[in-house]
């Protein structure tokens, strides 16, 4: 999809299910120039690396490019801002049309949209200092046995498994990364997530086909489309 103003998603995402889209950022939609409202051109403009900047300019155009096929609305009309549990959400005319969640990590973005409540979550799979009192300090007994067991294919992917999917859990619910060492992944043929101890009826859908990341989202039902929206 090149995505352009006025264009219309020829199907709509229907309640139950979440539509995922795969962005490359180094690749903007054709009017990412004028599609940005000014506190988004002012903070892409603050970023220390140009870089950085053209990338979080990028992922607001796209997400402004995708929201506006599924409402038919110029993407540069589009109004945002947080809920009441403190989540973006749209705001305006299209206030509770739909949610979404963006989350970016180098050169990828993972965008998700749903008739509900929903998160997202992409992160590049790489060793860094520090991940092993990460897992002490904010994963369960269960969770750290399973990562050391590589549920991901290694202890590496699997640390990112449960990450994405924690991280996904707290953007769904809004609860921020206080919530984090209180959310567990229980990673198996049926993933569920858990929070302060307690069953949840969150879906959790894992993207392992991203080349180099882990990625997952968190929502009302299963994702039921992911496309590249770019490629």
């Amino acid at each position: 999809m090149r995505a352009s103003r006025g264009a219309c998603c020829p199907d709509r995402v229907t309640p139950g299910e979440v539509h995922a889209w795969l962005i490359d950022l180094d690749s903007p939609p054709d009017d990412a120039g004028t599609a940005l409202g000014p506190a988004e051109v002012a903070r892409a403009a603050s970023y220390v690396s140009p870089r950085d900047g053209a990338r979080y300019a990028a992922s607001r155009a796209w997400l402004r490019a995708l929201l506006g096929h599924y409402l038919d609305a110029d993407p540069g009309s589009l109004l945002f801002e947080r809920d009441a549990s403190g989540r973006p959400a749209l705001a305006g005319e299209h206030d509770g049309l739909l949610h979404f969640s963006l989350s970016r990590t180098a050169s990828r973005c993972l965008a998700a949209v749903s008739c509900s409540p929903v998160g997202a979550d992409i992160e590049l799979v790489r060793d860094r200092t520090g991940l092993a009192d990460l897992v002490i300090t904010r994963f369960g007994a269960c969770e750290a046995r399973c990562i050391a067991g590589g549920c991901a294919g290694s202890p590496l992917r699997g640390f990112y498994r449960h990450w994405t999917a924690k991280e996904a859990h707290l953007k769904a619910t809004g609860r921020g990364l206080a919530g984090l060492a209180g959310t567990q992944l229980n990673c198996g043929e049926r993933p569920a997530i858990r929070a302060d101890g307690q069953a949840t009826n969150w879906t959790v859908s894992f993207l392992d086909a991203v080349a180099g990341c882990a990625a997952t989202i968190v929502g009302r039902g299963p994702v039921t489309r992911c496309d590249a929206g770019n490629q």
